[in-house]
């Protein structure tokens, strides 16, 4: 197997459920931002000092809403996390020329206490904090939406005006219609969701080829590194980074350049940030 065709192969199976994931994440995101544009325009006072007052009391309901997305997006999110593992292994098994079957998927525990977002396991950026009991994913988004509506109120906006902080509107035959624009706080939380499905995806990848590169040292009685390199079969890693206008400056003059150990890279092993699509591949003596 080519080093082309392991690309070509992972890329297929990480892009594939990328792309389910960002739909369903954008769905729920969607209704949620909805929920909370009809109650702006329902209740929220019109004069600034009323709905300062307000904001309390309308935030404790938001809080409800948002762990139910929070749940809704962490089901979908993990089980994609799954059945990406499943499906990179196949070609992580060829292209190190291991027999099928060699390479098993994790515990799904093991997987998210293993895979590291921005500092933080899957596990717990899902996993309710106390002392407010939200997560640190949906505090996230309650903070994101408190700087757009409340900075608003020092203006002296309408309830309307308001309220297309956190979803846009469009108007159509004498209509105005919910949309998600660019600049509303529904566009922000589908944008950092993608960022980290995208991040948490992509980190399935270096694990599978450590524990590919164990098997094979075994295989032909070779100490095994602690990085987990196969030193007497691989003669070092290659930077392959994804070239496109959304390549960050980062990644780009990281591409195609090699190291004797996924660690020794500047920066250590992608992913290097959330979104980040690169990967390092062996090369073999």
């Amino acid at each position: 197997m080519t080093e082309d065709e392991f690309l070509r192969e992972l890329a297929v199976a990480i892009t594939r459920q990328e792309d389910i994931t960002n739909a369903a994440a954008r769905d729920v995101l969607y209704e949620l931002a909805l929920r909370i544009y009809a109650l702006l325009l329902r209740d929220l006072p019109a004069t600034r000092f009323e709905r300062y007052l307000r904001w309390p009391e309308l935030r404790r309901q938001i809080m409800v809403w948002l762990m139910e997305a929070n749940d809704l997006l962490r089901e979908s999110l993990f089980s994609r996390l799954i059945a990406t593992e499943t499906l990179i292994l196949p070609p992580i098994q060829r292209y190190y020329r291991l027999p099928d079957g060699a390479l098993q998927p994790r515990p799904v525990t093991e997987v998210l206490d293993a895979t590291r977002v921005v500092g933080s396991s899957m596990a717990q950026l899902f996993t309710p904090r106390p002392p407010r009991g939200l997560t640190p994913f949906a505090l996230q988004l309650l903070q994101l939406l408190e700087r757009s509506v409340i900075g608003t109120f020092f203006n002296d906006p309408t309830t309307a005006e308001v309220a297309q902080k956190v979803v846009g509107t469009r108007t159509s035959a004498g209509r105005d219609f919910p949309v998600v624009t660019k600049g509303t706080v529904a566009n922000a939380w589908a944008e950092r969701y993608r960022s980290i499905s995208a991040a948490a995806l992509w980190a399935t990848v270096t694990p599978a080829q450590t524990r590919a590169a164990q098997v094979l040292a075994a295989a032909t009685n070779q100490p095994i590194p602690p990085d987990g390199a196969a030193a007497a079969q691989i003669r070092q890693w290659r930077w392959n980074a994804v070239l496109d206008p959304r390549t960050c400056p980062v990644c780009r003059p990281l591409h195609n350049t090699v190291a004797p150990t996924p660690q020794a890279f500047p920066g250590g092993p992608p992913p290097l940030h959330p979104s980040c699509r690169c990967i390092v591949l062996p090369e073999f003596v």
